[in-house]
């Protein structure tokens, strides 16, 4: 390790050593026998994920990937103020957290939206979509790595007692060309690939602020890349419930015991493909229950709204007539229709214009309670 002189803001001197990183683009790691384990059972249930219904289920998972990964970084909301976020007009009131988290979610469909395996290039996109708009972030950081030391834990004035020194400044361009290397492997098996990629992102920790949710977006990449999977498989969820033990098993990857963090990594896949099936079924089960409720038959407004309500779970006369291709009378009666037979609930948008009242806006309450349970329960 190089020692190097931190000066802090209370005039005290001292001295601290960085994490010394060594490459990884050839990295090789010798798997214990429980680990080893781990890895296939967390490969074989990947090898379910890919018959997961498209458009409905991938909209949820999406949504819980996003919202669990900002848990992680106690940036949490009710998902009603994360639903009015993505349909919110430019002309309404913001809503600052809710649109943190929308940052996320864009970010992570950019990363697996990306063609594998991503660049560095693709990082720093998927940092500005992260962190674009943020009212204490400075633009001049956003999408860019960080110029300066940080630390995590200790105190604010330095890295005197802090938990880990990630490297230097000046190393960060070099060591995210090396891990962007290493994600472009074949030979590495996808749930190590995508383990480890995301520890050494943590490790690096190139960005002023941001790394965690990144990191995690590059995990999803190279499972999606690697595996041809279609939507993300939320891993932040299991991780968001015990945030205690994702850290510790980050630590003992910093402290170069990666069987640990592997092994605890695919043991969390696995019970995030448990996850995604429950998730799956019982969205399933909700949808045909809200469509045998209603009045609506066929390919009518009312039916394409109800089975479209996991990817747009809010809606009103104008989103309805602009997806459809309808007339705003025929989408409010759809609409009304689907009010009246208990499936849709109307209320105010909770986002006021600057000029005026805010919108009227139709959901399902049960599909609302649903996205809430799922990422919290």
């Amino acid at each position: 390790m190089s020692t190097h002189i931190w000066t802090d803001l209370l005039g005290r001197t001292y001295e601290f050593e960085p994490y010394a990183a060594k490459p990884i683009a050839k990295l090789k790691i010798s798997t214990s026998e429980a680990t080893t384990f781990a890895i296939a059972e967390a490969s074989r249930a990947l090898g379910s994920v890919p018959s997961l219904p498209g458009a409905g289920v991938a909209a949820i998972l999406y949504r819980s990937e996003s919202s669990a990964s900002s848990l992680i970084e106690d940036i949490t909301i009710g998902p009603r103020r994360i639903l009015e976020a993505e349909v919110a007009a430019t002309d309404e009131i913001r809503d600052p957290i809710a649109e943190r988290i929308i940052g996320n979610l864009e970010g992570l469909r950019d990363a697996l939206e990306t063609p594998y395996p991503a660049t560095t290039d693709d990082y720093l996109r998927w940092h500005r979509l992260l962190m674009e708009g943020h009212p204490r972030f400075a633009p001049e950081n956003v999408g860019t790595y960080r110029a300066q030391q940080n630390w995590i834990g200790g105190d604010a004035y330095g890295p005197r007692n802090a938990a880990f020194i990630p490297p230097p400044p000046e190393e960060v361009p070099h060591l995210m060309e090396d891990l962007a290397a290493y994600t472009a492997r074949t030979d590495v098996a996808p749930v190590v690939q995508a383990a480890v990629a995301h520890a050494r992102f943590e490790v690096i920790h190139p960005f002023i602020d941001g790394n965690g949710r990144v990191g995690r977006m590059l995990l999803q990449h190279v499972l999606a890349g690697r595996l041809q999977i279609p939507a993300p498989v939320p891993v932040s969820v299991p991780w968001s419930r015990d945030t205690d033990r994702y850290v510790a098993a980050l630590r003992s990857f910093q402290d170069g015991d990666l069987n640990r963090w592997i092994e605890f990594a695919a043991t969390s896949t696995v019970d995030a493909v448990r996850w995604m099936h429950s998730v799956e079924q019982r969205l399933t089960a909700l949808i045909a229950s809200l469509a045998e409720r209603s009045r609506a038959r066929g390919d009518s407004v009312a039916a394409r709204v109800v089975r479209d309500l996991p990817t747009h779970p809010l809606v009103d006369a104008d989103t309805v007539a602009d997806r459809y291709g309808v007339s705003r009378q025929a989408a409010h009666e759809a609409l009304t229709r689907l009010s009246e037979d208990g499936v849709l609930g109307e209320r105010s948008f909770s986002r006021r214009t600057k000029a005026g009242r805010p919108r009227r806006m139709f959901s399902s309450t049960e599909l609302v309670d649903l996205l809430n349970e799922i990422v919290t329960a």
